[in-house]
């Protein structure tokens, strides 16, 4: 094989395929060198909360070839680099000072970030993520696919198109997850404050029985019990102050309590 005359064909080919998008870095055989610029354009899945116009930046990857000498009977080196690029840049330098702005993380009292309602989820996807797991994938790719021997130029950068694409709509999915996820947990966070203590008749009884302690009740009353059994009350006063079958009375209290503790249950 004359690698030479099939570098060189293969790269008129690129050049009328890719008649903007195609650098030649080094037309000289060997070590040819020519670098594809190549537009992403994510779409997010049909189930998302966003559409392409919600995609602030567009996405380009620089991808670039260096061929072997015995190319193409061996794969050409390969090398991403991804770029984005403000779709409405208005030259002031605002939009560098916005995306500081949303980089920002704010953080509540308790030192934790703060969720908003609404993210660009979109803006938060950089292919500096996707760059490394591609290169690998096109190395497997090269042989499963058994491109070796094949001008296969055109064949990876399509497939980094597509690989990128899917890529975006995966990882917004992710995103879009972790976002509910965390947006579940500020609005349960946020009902705990209106949530009393539940109450049953042993938290009740508990309770009432530290408030008579508090207030002196049950000192009180031992009092009037002991001036009633020493006569130091008229049958009159023991009756108007429920002195008499108190024990009896505590009895149907307790009694009211627990249905007063289903109804609340209820």
């Amino acid at each position: 094989m004359d690698y030479q005359e099939e570098q060189k064909q293969e790269l008129e080919i690129l050049e009328s395929i890719y008649p903007d998008e195609l650098t030649v870095l080094q037309a000289e055989y060997p070590g040819i060198q020519l670098q594809i610029d190549v537009t992403v354009d994510p779409v997010p899945m049909e189930d998302s909360s966003y559409t392409v116009d919600s995609i602030s930046n567009r996405h380009i990857l620089h991808v670039r070839f260096t061929l072997p000498d015995n190319y193409p009977d061996e794969a050409p080196v390969i090398d991403i680099e991804p770029e984005e690029v403000p779709k409405f840049n208005r030259g002031d330098g605002s939009d560098e000072e916005e995306e500081e702005e949303e980089n920002e993380v704010e953080y509540d009292d308790h030192g934790n970030p703060i969720v908003s309602d609404f993210e660009n989820l979109p803006d938060k996807i950089h292919f500096d993520e996707f760059v490394e797991e591609c290169v690998e994938k096109l190395n497997l790719q090269v042989e499963e696919d058994m491109l070796l021997g094949m001008q296969m130029c055109f064949a990876l950068v399509s497939n980094i198109k597509d690989a990128a694409e899917q890529w975006f709509q995966e990882r917004l999915s992710e995103l879009e997850k972790e976002h509910d996820r965390m947006l579940l947990e500020k609005e349960q966070e946020e009902q705990k404050k209106f949530r009393g203590t539940k109450v049953t008749r042993e938290t009740y009884l508990a309770w009432r029985s530290k408030f008579r302690e508090e207030f002196g009740l049950d000192e009180r009353d031992a009092q009037r019990r002991l001036q009633a059994h020493q006569g130091r009350l008229s049958g009159r006063q023991i009756f108007e102050q429920g002195l008499a079958g108190d024990e009896d009375m505590a009895e149907d209290e307790e009694s009211v309590v627990s249905e007063g503790v289903k109804a609340l249950a209820v």
